[in-house]
């Protein structure tokens, strides 16, 4: 009998640190990986970032933005992300705009590393045509 009201309250007490955590940082997502890889279908990609990055506001590991080549899309759903903890890569992005208004920090515990020489980066913006990049 005691067993049956310990276990229903170690997963109360689990649930209450979950959600202090959320309330702390947000909806937590997680980063890519996959450096300019070239998609093998770019609208699929585009609605992969979509449905990852929808209302995220900490992303642990890299924000890669790459590969979104068309200048109607609807790049809002990045509006919420406040931290990365990677690093940022905007690359063969040719859209209107990006708009980051809340990102307050990268943190670059991942740095984007160029092949060609020995620096690394926190935040890569190449090769992209855009408007606006606001941060």
């Amino acid at each position: 009998l005691i067993v049956l009201l310990v276990v229903p309250l170690y997963g109360q007490v689990l649930g209450r640190a979950r959600e202090k955590e959320h309330k702390r940082h947000g909806k937590i997502c997680i980063g890519t990986n996959g450096r300019m890889s070239v998609p093998s279908n770019k609208e699929h990609h585009y609605r992969n970032l979509r449905d990852r990055y929808t209302n995220c506001t900490y992303v642990d590991g890299n924000l890669e933005l790459t590969w979104l080549q068309d200048s109607s899309l609807d790049l809002s759903f990045l509006q919420h992300i406040r931290e990365v903890t990677g690093y940022v890569l905007i690359s063969h992005v040719d859209v209107r705009r990006i708009v980051l208004p809340s990102l307050q920090i990268f943190r670059g515990r991942d740095l984007f590393k160029l092949n060609v020489q020995n620096d690394a980066f926190a935040l890569i913006v190449t090769l992209s045509k855009m408007h606006n990049l606001e941060l």
